[in-house]
């Protein structure tokens, strides 16, 4: 559902409401807190109080939305608004799209980000494997073309003919420098990322402390299915000795780069697409919070041949607050939300994508 549509078939807090009860309960309501069906109609305030515990609560009560402060019709708008870009959204855009402020945009994305999964990935067939480094590039000021100091006569006379009316901060642009042979990619201090891409499938990313034999292999051991699956690397020491764990092919990469379809240009694709993202939208990510940018482009990449991320960001939000979404078994839940989505579907012009 795009922002069009919601305001056309949700144009009032109350038929938002209305949507998110369908998209929890379906209908039939029950108490978030006993599970009592002996409940009042829903009050002004999009409340109801139960007979049995005499307690109160909402649609969001017992969710991953539980205690927001915001409406939920702006959660809606940005549920749309970052499942439509491919390469993410910043914060400060999401402020101006929503009228909310810098922080609520913030922590309002990082949630989401938390409730962007499927369920646990399991990749088999063709695979392909690489790492990257999440980091500024050094900068350029120390290099052989700026190394020297010179002299420049024409530039001197115009900052002594403006000196009396500005202050030109004298080498302030040189702090943090790095030299010319400032390590980019392995052995570099930039945050190393490992993945994991089925071909024409599924990918899997994690940030990771080290990139060593034995955290590459935890991965594969635990997102893949060994018996049924060929894995393409590089040829990265780490990589070794993989034959002992799967089916395993190393290219060359100083000899070539493909050869009769063997190659990683699947993974490095994606690759593109979180440097992209990070560049060109978020500027900067601290390592804090880096899983969870890489989460976003896992999920957006995995469900780019369908148009159901709306959904499901609306129902993993409807989930309560303990998930763990990367335990989650994607079959369970399409099974059991297929024909509520596709209700939906029917009712407010979605896609049924199950």
């Amino acid at each position: 559902m795009n922002i069009v549509q919601i305001s056309n078939n949700l144009p009032t807090e109350k038929e938002v409401t209305d949507y998110f009860e369908f998209v929890r309960w379906g209908t039939k309501k029950n108490c978030c807190h006993c599970g009592g069906e002996h409940i009042t109609k829903r009050y002004e305030d999009y409340r109801y109080h139960c007979y049995e515990c005499g307690r109160k609560f909402s649609v969001t009560t017992n969710t991953q939305l539980h205690s927001t402060n915001l409406s939920l019709k702006t959660w809606l708008f940005s549920f749309a608004l970052i499942s439509d870009a491919k390469k993410g959204l910043s914060a400060l855009q999401l402020q101006r799209n929503l009228g909310i402020s810098y922080v609520t945009a913030f922590r309002m994305y990082h949630k989401i980000r938390q409730i962007m999964s499927d369920g646990n990935e399991h990749l088999e067939g063709i695979l392909e494997m690489d790492e990257t480094y999440i980091g500024g590039k050094p900068r350029k000021y120390q290099s052989a073309k700026f190394g020297k100091k010179y002299r420049n006569a024409e530039l001197d006379d115009r900052i002594e003919e403006l000196e009396s009316r500005f202050v030109f901060e004298n080498e302030a642009y040189k702090k943090n420098a790095n030299s010319e042979n400032a390590k980019r990619g392995r052995g570099t201090l930039k945050t190393p990322v490992a993945g994991i891409v089925q071909r024409n499938g599924n990918v899997v990313a994690e940030v990771m402390n080290l990139t060593d034999s034995a955290s590459l292999k935890r991965l594969v051991r635990k997102y893949v299915s060994l018996p049924d699956s060929v894995l393409l690397t590089d040829e990265y020491k780490s990589y070794s000795r993989f034959n002992a764990v799967i089916e395993h092919i190393k290219i060359d990469h100083q000899k070539m780069y493909s050869y009769r379809g063997l190659n990683t240009n699947t993974i490095e694709g994606f690759w593109a697409i979180v440097k992209r993202g990070i560049i060109g939208q978020y500027h900067n990510v601290s390592d804090e919070y880096l899983q969870n940018y890489i989460d976003e482009f896992c999920f957006k990449y995995n469900n780019r041949k369908y148009d159901d991320m709306f959904e499901t960001l609306v129902f993993n939000a409807m989930l309560p607050p303990e998930t763990d979404f990367k335990d989650l078994n994607p079959q369970f839940v399409k099974s059991n939300q297929g024909k509520r989505r596709a209700k939906l579907a029917e009712k407010y012009a979605m896609s049924n994508s199950i």
